[in-house]
């Protein structure tokens, strides 16, 4: 890329570069860290934009690890290089999850030198505070989980004495609203005006109840006949390393079987290839849903994640126990069946209460 007559292109890795609302937004793919906010204008007119002196000054401050870089034993830095690299416990973990844990010792890395014998909880709450100023309060918080699972692993090897990490409270206030329940003209709307390529996921979140993760890399080979429901899906999650069977609603044999099949994944982008990751798929369907509640089509709160707990409300409404509900989610713990759900139980009991005021 170049300005004037003279083009040098320059390839710049690592970046997610999304249009919405007919403005340019670019972000380090692994931090997502924000170079450029509200840009307008064609693309050629970015990549001249991004091949200015400050965006590529900006480009190459970004923090990068020095993977030759070796630390002490017993420092910061050796204890991620022994968690990451050898202990069973990371490697058990889900893949957005090691990403998560990775993106957060991204950002330790000039924290690496500091003895473990050294580290207090004080210490972490400092980190913390400077983190959610400089990233924001969910990743400083991920960052403790993150340092609190290697730590637990550390102790039960004798790496460390105690998890300093135990403890901390949360920076981030969850929003009551995030990841609702979807309002039934809600998901008409959009069932009846999303492109193929987003709809597609969530449909299957809608109707199958399955997270991000697991709908990014379903397969056709998953989608199978089955003698009672026409046709099911049989998968292992991989969240839980779960092997679940779940069956297909007729809304979604429907939907599924007129779809072309260009790639082994039932879902892809808009170009038939599939989705480069979750948060890829993730972030298309969210900037579209956004948009849809700035033009008032939709209202606030509505997300991918929220088609799961609307699935598992139907499932409730229908009279599935809180148990049978968490098998068709694909989870281990009743707890979280009730976690979906919990809105819908609050509801019957309003509405015990208001027939009990009828019969008086």
């Amino acid at each position: 890329m170049g300005i004037g007559s003279m083009v040098v292109k320059v390839k710049l890795e690592g970046l997610n570069i999304v249009r919405a609302r007919g403005k340019w937004y670019v972000y380090v793919r692994d931090t997502k860290e924000k170079l450029l906010v509200g840009f307008e204008g064609a693309r050629a007119d970015l990549d001249k934009r991004m091949a200015m002196p400050d965006f590529i000054a900006k480009y190459n401050s970004r923090r990068v690890r020095d993977l030759r870089r070796t630390y002490p034993d017993g420092t910061l830095g050796a204890l991620v290089e022994w968690y990451e690299n050898e202990c069973p416990k990371y490697q058990s973990l889900a893949e957005a999850t090691k990403n998560d844990y990775t993106k957060a010792f991204k950002y330790l890395r000039p924290e690496f030198d500091y003895a473990l014998a050294d580290i207090t909880q004080a210490d972490l709450y400092d980190i913390r505070d400077k983190c959610a100023k400089e990233k924001w309060p969910r990743f400083a918080d991920k960052m403790i989980s993150a340092l609190s699972s290697m730590f637990t692993q550390a102790v039960k090897r004798k790496k460390m004495l105690g998890n300093p990490a135990l403890g901390i409270d949360k920076c981030h206030k969850a929003d009551p609203n995030a990841n609702r329940e979807w309002r039934e003209n809600e998901w008409d709307y959009v069932a009846a005006n999303a492109p193929a390529h987003l709809l597609t996921p969530m449909m299957i979140a809608r109707h199958a109840g399955y997270r991000g993760q697991t709908i990014v890399k379903l397969r056709w080979n998953d989608y199978q006949p089955d003698p009672r429901f026409g046709k099911c899906f049989r998968i292992i999650t991989a969240k839980n390393k779960e092997l679940v069977w779940i069956p297909a609603t007729d809304e979604l044999q429907a939907y599924l079987d007129k779809l072309d099949r260009p790639a082994l994944n039932i879902c892809t982008r808009a170009d038939g290839t599939p989705w480069e990751s979750e948060v890829q798929m993730q972030t298309s369907v969210s900037h579209y849903l956004r948009d849809l509640e700035e033009a008032g089509h939709i209202g606030g709160g509505t997300t991918l994640h929220g088609l799961r707990t609307t699935y598992a409300a139907d499932l409730k409404r229908s009279g599935a126990e809180t148990g049978d509900v968490a098998a068709a989610l694909g989870d281990k713990s009743e707890r979280m069946g009730a976690h979906y759900t919990r809105h819908v139980e609050n509801e019957a009991k309003v509405i015990r209460a208001f027939e009990g005021k009828k019969k008086r």
